[in-house]
């Protein structure tokens, strides 16, 4: 969903920027109607990408709207994150509140963007349409006014700073760093993670136990080699014949 909006808008605002700065003061320059095409299919793919992907993924229809709730719900924790964000950036003594899924900043950014969504639309279509063109290019203008330190802003924090560049792997493979979760959204990590095992884990076999043997006896592996018994130890040889009477002799006297 991210993406569906993104794309389409930075198109958007570089075809925009381009017309403004370029075209605006003279336009007989060449390939103004291509940007200025590029700039309307971009504008539907703005309506259009977003639908499409709500579609495709429709099973994470509730998980999109309670992102919505969660974006739109303020705390005093995010008004004392807004306050101390630039001294937290020049000193690391000052520790941030926790934040949930989003920080201040990043609800300021959706709740601009949500609000002024719809209206970037009608606009543009009454643009494209020639019905009171200058009201609506005149709020349609203001409005990308409005977005650029916020456009800005969020780029410098996704590519630029290093404490935070680490979330745009998120926004490309949907995974972020465990520990690095935990430091910037910490509200979030705890009531999700906490006290859980790691996802990405190796089991490895424990070792195998070795028997317990009885006191005083060794493994057979471990015991000594066997020595021929001591001559003591054999066995006695066998009486000679006639040595003693028969048992069914008579016997005799002295």
């Amino acid at each position: 969903m991210h993406w569906a909006v993104a794309v389409p808008f930075l198109i958007c605002y570089a075809t925009a920027l381009t017309l403004v700065v370029v075209y605006n003061p003279d336009p007989s320059r060449p390939y103004r109607q291509v940007v200025s095409w590029v700039h309307r299919i971009s504008g539907l793919c703005l309506l259009v990408l977003p639908a499409t992907a709500l579609a495709r993924h429709w099973r994470d229809l509730r998980l999109h709207i309670q992102n919505v709730g969660q974006a739109w719900s303020w705390t005093w924790a995010d008004v004392r994150w807004l306050l101390l964000i630039g001294p937290a950036s020049l000193s690391r003594q000052i520790t941030l509140p926790w934040q949930g899924k989003f920080n201040a900043g990043e609800k300021i950014n959706f709740a601009v963007l949500s609000s002024t969504y719809p209206i970037y639309l009608c606009t543009g279509l009454l643009i494209w349409f020639g019905a009171s063109p200058y009201l609506s290019w005149l709020v349609h203008f203001s409005l990308a006014v409005v977005a650029t330190p916020l456009l800005l802003g969020h780029i410098f924090m996704a590519t630029v700073n290093p404490d935070t560049r680490p979330g745009l792997r998120g926004m490309i493979t949907g995974f972020v760093d465990r520990a690095w979760a935990r430091h910037h959204y910490h509200r979030w990590y705890v009531e999700h993670f906490e006290g859980q095992r790691p996802v990405a884990t190796v089991a490895r076999p424990a070792p195998r136990p070795r028997p317990a043997w009885p006191q005083g006896t060794l493994p057979r592996r471990d015991r000594p080699a066997p020595t021929a018994p001591p001559a003591a130890w054999s066995r006695a040889a066998p009486p000679r014949r006639g040595a003693f009477p028969s048992p069914a002799s008579p016997r005799t006297r002295p």
